[in-house]
């Protein structure tokens, strides 16, 4: 059964689906599920052929799995165990992109590949998205995403990746000038998204480059101001974004008051529920039917269903799985930031390198959580660990030329 495995190498065929999974995951998440079932069934089917497993990061791999065991141990108590550990399933594919990448991307030439698929992909979502706002008369652009809300993380992330293949000396040059170009229209992106939290993690992002890259201050600051001008024009130009940047900080528009409502009502949650949590997607169903605030006007009836999570990525992990769910949750992303971190000291060639695009995209993500949630968001989390194995990859790559 197994005997034509042999003339297929498994470093090949698996750099082809990670070089195919690049291209979809901002695209398609029915194409990436393909891709990673076909991951999946090469790494069976090459494991059973040669009796052993493939060198993965075996610390990633404990780290992800004493995370996965302790959601596993919440959907156990669930109010709903059998929704929550479909949730719980549906996160462990999350990860599979990050062990694909890490594993399989070995040759410059590869990451060469993998970015460039990356980039294309990036570019037909920033049109799609502008095409949407400007010609289909859209008022916030979503791209190939299912909501806006999603679409901004997502085309936030792109950024610095864009900049770091603009910067990269492995990149032929065409490509490090279409990168360039292709951030022009991110940005403009992120602008028809309307998504307020992911302006706000853009400028924190900002803030966290100068702070770590003192060298390049002024640089930074130079384009800060083209992009500030940018958008100040756009702002002008249209009196939806003038009216939808008024928002920010009005303390009386009704979608921030709702927010402020749910955050007290996952925290009333998580006070009755301190220990194992609700249960994974289990937010819906107990705020909607029991916690939700006398005061709340978003309320579920035949035309709403209800909001689904907590627009607060912490709160959400707090009340949906207790101490257990928020400490693994915090743990989870320390390591890697502390990973990323790390791996970015190491880095001393580029002044956007590796470790620090990969940090800088945590963290403009968990700054984008305390006012939205994204865990359970399959478009952002797999767009997320794709990229991040991607850099991970790319240290070990340039650490040896």
């Amino acid at each position: 059964m197994l005997k034509f495995l042999p003339k297929i190498s498994l470093d090949s065929a698996m750099y082809q689906v990670v070089l195919f999974m690049a291209f979809v995951v901002p695209l398609s998440t029915a194409a990436a599920s393909i891709a990673i079932c076909l991951g999946i069934i090469f790494i069976i089917c090459w494991s059973l052929k040669n009796k052993t497993c493939p060198q993965f990061d075996l610390d990633i791999l404990e780290v992800l799995a004493v995370y996965l065991v302790c959601q596993m141990l919440i959907a156990l108590m669930s109010l709903e165990p059998l929704i929550s550990f479909r949730e719980v399933l549906g996160e462990l594919d999350r990860f599979f992109p990050l062990i694909f990448a890490m594993t399989f991307i070995k040759r410059r030439e590869q990451l060469c590949g993998v970015l460039i698929a990356s980039l294309l992909a990036f570019l037909i979502n920033d049109l799609a998205g502008i095409y949407q706002y400007f010609i289909q008369g859209e008022p916030r652009a979503y791209g190939f995403t299912n909501s806006p809300t999603t679409y901004g993380p997502v085309v936030l992330m792109q950024l610095p990746i864009l900049i770091f293949i603009a910067q990269s000396e492995i990149m032929p040059r065409l490509w490090r000038g279409i990168s360039i170009f292709t951030a022009c229209f991110t940005f403009i992106a992120l602008i028809l998204s309307m998504t307020r939290a992911s302006w706000l993690a853009l400028v924190a992002m900002i803030i966290i480059f100068v702070a770590l890259n003192k060298k390049y201050r002024l640089i930074t600051a130079k384009i800060c101001a083209g992009l500030a001008i940018i958008f100040l024009s756009a702002t002008f130009i249209s009196p939806t974004l003038q009216e939808r940047v008024s928002t920010i900080i009005d303390t009386k528009f009704q979608s921030n008051t709702e927010r402020v409502l749910m955050w007290e009502s996952a925290i009333n949650i998580f006070k009755d529920y301190p220990i194992h949590g609700i249960g994974q997607e289990m937010f819906f169903k107990v705020y909607n039917e029991q916690y939700i605030s006398p005061y709340a006007k978003e309320r579920p009836d035949k035309n709403k269903d209800g909001h689904s999570q907590a627009h607060n990525n912490f709160l959400n992990v707090a009340c949906e799985g207790g101490i257990i769910g928020f400490a693994s949750f915090i743990g989870l992303y320390t390591y890697f930031f502390w990973k990323f971190f790390t791996q970015m000291t190491r880095e001393k060639e580029f002044a956007f390198s590796a470790g620090l695009t990969a940090f800088l995209i945590i963290s403009a993500l968990m700054i984008e959580g305390l006012m939205n949630t994204y865990t359970n968001m399959t478009a952002i989390m797999r767009e997320f660990w794709l990229l991040a194995g991607t850099m991970i990859a790319a240290e070990n790559i340039l650490k040896k030329n």
